[in-house]
């Protein structure tokens, strides 16, 4: 795939994991639709999740960053939301926060995104 961008690599492997995944398939996906507009994005985020709940009914990790899917999935009897543990504590009165990110699978789908700056 030399001479393709990064984006069009990600959605021919994605559609080649679409065409294979079986029920007794592991599918892996993370930050799906990342490489183009937050709505695109989304829809591509979306598509994909229910096709693998509702036609191949492969076991699959999905990591995302789009929290509205969690609304949109969270009725889906096929999905079950998580998300890894962590502990926030807040430092003094600039509400500067340390982060303890727990290494544990949680229930429900996460209640915030965490950057993470790098110095």
């Amino acid at each position: 795939m030399a001479g393709m961008s990064t984006f069009f690599v990600e959605l021919s492997e994605t559609a080649s994991i679409l065409r294979e995944a079986t029920a007794r398939s592991l599918v892996i996906l993370d930050e799906l639709g990342r490489g183009t507009s937050t709505l695109d994005g989304t829809a591509i985020a979306y598509a994909v999740t229910r096709e693998i709940a509702q036609q191949s009914k492969s076991n699959c990790l999905f990591a995302t960053h789009y929290h509205i899917l969690t609304e949109e999935f969270k009725a889906c009897t096929q999905i079950a939301l998580q998300h890894m543990a962590c502990l926030v504590h807040d430092e003094g009165e600039d509400h500067h926060q340390n982060i303890t990110f727990l290494y544990k699978l949680a229930p429900g789908a996460c209640p915030n995104s965490f950057g993470i700056n790098v110095g």
